[in-house]
């Protein structure tokens, strides 16, 4: 068991830097690592309640979004999003669902989901292959 560089307790953490083909190894003890900035350190407050109900599963109902709602996650503001068009972190979408869904739906012509593109020539032979199925329907039923 390797020893740690700076104080010889046990080395819990080893960092290996390659510079210019040269290999360059580093070990460390958790006491040290977080000395030296290597292990980042836990934010200093933590919301206990929030952790609370995220681990027992008592989460509260979300809340309808409104144009003043701010994403717990990143912190961006929905007016963020109608002043730059563009959403924070993936969180977002669910945190402003009530607001962003009369968008999509504008956007998509009534879908709320994106269904994607297909070549022209695709599209084509889909819309003959529908004709083509509607016509026999068609003529079973005059038959």
């Amino acid at each position: 068991m390797r020893k740690c560089e700076f104080c010889s307790n046990p080395a819990t953490v080893h960092l290996t830097k390659i510079v210019n083909k040269s290999k360059q190894e580093m070990h460390l003890c958790d006491a040290c690592a977080k000395e030296q900035d290597i292990i980042p350190q836990p934010p200093q407050e933590l919301n206990i309640p929030a952790l609370l109900q995220l681990v027992m599963g008592q989460l509260p109902a979300p809340r309808p979004a409104t144009a003043d709602s701010v994403c717990p996650e990143c912190g961006t503001p929905y007016a963020h999003f109608r002043a730059q068009g563009r959403l924070g972190c993936p969180h977002d979408y669910d945190v402003f669902r009530s607001l962003l869904e009369p968008l999509i739906e504008r956007v998509q012509n009534g879908a709320t989901r994106h269904a994607g593109k297909s070549p022209s020539r695709h599209r084509r032979r889909l819309v003959r292959a529908h004709r083509a199925e509607l016509e026999v329907q068609l003529q079973r039923a005059v038959n």
